[in-house]
């Protein structure tokens, strides 16, 4: 079973990873012509709030194709724009809570993630997702065609 929910436009399947604390959400257009730039274009988190309570448990069979990402994000324009700023301050940052040394700063900060999706499971990092599929006539997802997938923590 898989929590997945649809409507006109979209089939969202949820696979959950080992320890359930992380999960993989798969958005597939409904329609084959629909681009992933109108999904892209929609994406925030009232979206995603309101695909995670549509979803459903349902039994269904999957499938995806293989593939494997791995992208690498300089977080030094992203993290002051959240708030964090002080950290890359020199006269600013204070790190005395973690640290005996003085004059610490953040210079840079940098965040790696690969992602591969295979026959047997999905990988993220040290988080591992089985699939284990039963033959039946359950509805089925199939991802032939362009879709969009989040990586997300289940509790926030």
């Amino acid at each position: 079973q898989f929590r997945t929910a649809s409507d006109q436009r979209y089939t969202v399947l949820e696979l959950p990873y080992l320890g359930r604390s992380l999960s993989l959400m798969v958005v597939l257009p409904s329609d084959r012509k629909t681009p992933l730039s109108s999904l892209d274009s929609q994406l925030n988190a009232r979206q995603l709030e309101s695909w995670d309570a549509g979803l459903r448990r349902t039994k269904m069979d999957v499938f995806l194709p293989r593939f494997r990402m791995q992208n690498k994000f300089n977080l030094r324009a992203v993290l002051p724009a959240m708030g964090i700023s002080d950290a890359f301050n020199p006269t600013a940052a204070d790190f005395t809570g973690i640290s005996v040394d003085e004059g610490l700063y953040v210079s840079d900060a940098f965040h790696e993630v690969r992602i591969e999706v295979t026959e047997d499971g999905t990988k993220a990092a040290a988080a591992t997702a089985m699939v284990l599929l039963k033959r039946s006539r359950a509805p089925v997802f199939k991802a032939d065609r362009p879709f969009l997938f989040l990586l997300r923590q289940s509790n926030t």
